[in-house]
């Protein structure tokens, strides 16, 4: 038998840095900017400290902003309850390994094919101009979950 606190909870989003009109401009904000690192920064040293430090940052502003407390009756999983699901950690993990390495090598790939026909049509910065696209995207689709999600909790 189920209560309302644990209908409620379903319908939630969960993850903090979408809950907020701040956590959803930070997204986008941080796609902007790290695509466009290509026009700025010329050495390939230079990008590569950029990419690293960004990732390390975003995802330390990610954890900052998941480390809340946790609601009443959320009780926290023991490592048995993972094992009784039928796939293993190891699993699951390269799995999702394997689909991150395949979603860069296609991000990259297509990034260069739409830079490479910015130029031709002229553009001075097109990494710039993908970034300000991504960002655009990436606010516009957060924010229409969020009032999805806004919308299904009232």
């Amino acid at each position: 038998m189920t209560n309302n606190h644990e209908t409620q909870d379903q319908r939630q989003d969960n993850y903090a840095l979408d809950d907020t009109l701040a956590g959803r401009i930070t997204q986008a904000a941080a796609v902007g900017i790290a695509t466009s690192y290509p026009d700025w920064i010329t050495s390939k040293g230079g990008l590569i400290t950029a990419y690293t430090l960004s990732f390390f940052g975003f995802g330390a502003l990610v954890a900052y902003t998941n480390a809340h407390a946790e609601q009443d009756g959320d009780e926290p999983r023991s490592p048995q309850d993972a094992s009784d699901q039928g796939l293993k950690p190891w699993a699951i993990f390269a799995a999702v390994v394997l689909l991150l390495i395949l979603g860069g090598w296609m991000n990259v790939a297509i990034s260069r094919r739409m830079v490479k026909f910015l130029r031709k049509r002229g553009a001075k910065r097109p990494w710039t101009l993908l970034g300000a696209i991504g960002a655009a995207l990436t606010f516009l689709i957060s924010e229409l979950e969020a009032r999805d999600i806004a919308k299904l909790a009232s």
